[in-house]
């Protein structure tokens, strides 16, 4: 995508922006509609707090490019580095997140994989079904790799595309292409392109994880401890240590603090209650700790964020195709 065509696709909107998610962090807004299930973002993260887009996952596959600067996406335990040009295959439910150091765009594009074929047929258990078995989490494609070249092209074509306004046929068409283009460029992929397959492991890691997750959304506003948290799901602290650390890299109390501070950021845009309030809400009762652990992850106040919020709220709304 050419730099100016990024320029056209950018809004004066300021507001920040922020992935919602339920108790197992699986992504709450629809991507497309049950008719058409395609959607197209343009992602810039300085929009998120602290350029971070926090852990999420859904069922539809995602294809992103780091079309301006560098985005790390963080897949399990993996930090992958997408220089400008690079670009990501991330499979159907897997958690993952992105972040960056300096300003970033990121155009990306979700469909599940039921968009393109129709399962129990033929052409889906002969192009979908190796690629949902083989547990392929991720896969990059390097800007300076030929194998890769066919992807990135086809990707950027469908760009193009909702760019320019086509058509549903014409996506659809243009979607397939780019399917066809990724099985090739994965019949010549090392290892070192595709993070790691699921095993057996990994699925009893993945249902413990869920089970903790679902635990800390319905008890954050209590006192909770890392054993309670691994009480949850019947094992040790060590190994809801180990479980938390190959998921999402961060310990299950950091986990627990950032979601009470996330759940935090919403209620101080969506009621009116003081800031020592919405603190001890969230289960914390030392407001100073609140308000500098706050401030260190989104980079303002409470209360300077709630003003932000509301003012942006205050604006003629405009249309955007950004999360």
């Amino acid at each position: 995508m050419a730099e100016n065509d990024i320029a056209e696709e950018m809004t004066s909107d300021d507001s920040m922006l922020t992935i919602r998610t339920d108790e197992t962090l699986r992504e709450l807004d629809e991507h497309g509609t049950p008719g058409f299930p395609f959607v197209y973002y343009l992602d810039d993260l300085d929009r998120y707090a602290g350029r971070r887009e926090e852990w999420h996952w859904h069922i539809e596959f995602e294809w992103c490019v780091a079309e301006r600067g560098e985005v790390d996406c963080l897949i399990d335990s993996d930090r992958i580095r997408l220089r400008e040009g690079d670009g990501i295959f991330i499979g159907s439910r897997v958690i993952h997140g992105f972040e960056s150091a300096a300003p970033a765009i990121m155009p990306n594009v979700l469909f599940p994989p039921s968009f393109l074929f129709q399962e129990g047929t033929d052409i889906y258990t002969e192009s979908m079904l190796p690629v949902l078995d083989s547990g392929i989490t991720s896969a990059v494609m390097r800007r300076d790799d030929a194998a890769a070249g066919g992807v990135l092209d086809a990707l950027r074509g469908v760009y193009r595309l909702v760019r320019s306004g086509g058509g549903k046929l014409d996506l659809f068409l243009s979607c397939g292409i780019l399917w066809r283009e990724f099985l090739t460029f994965l019949g010549t992929a090392g290892d070192g392109k595709l993070t790691r397959r699921v095993s057996g492991h990994d699925m009893l890691t993945s249902s413990r994880m869920r089970t903790m997750l679902g635990y800390i959304s319905e008890n954050y506003s209590e006192k909770t401890d890392l054993s309670m948290i691994a009480a949850s799901a019947g094992i040790s602290k060590s190994e809801a240590l180990r479980c938390f650390n190959e998921s999402i890299g961060v310990t299950p109390v950091r986990y627990l603090n950032d979601y009470r501070l996330s759940r935090a950021k919403d209620l101080l845009t969506s009621t009116e209650d003081t800031v020592t309030s919405v603190a001890m809400s969230v289960g914390i009762d030392n407001i100073s700790y609140f308000v500098r652990r706050f401030s260190e992850k989104f980079g303002m106040t409470p209360s300077a964020y709630r003003s932000r919020t509301n003012a942006a709220r205050k604006r003629p709304p405009e249309i955007s195709q950004k999360r």
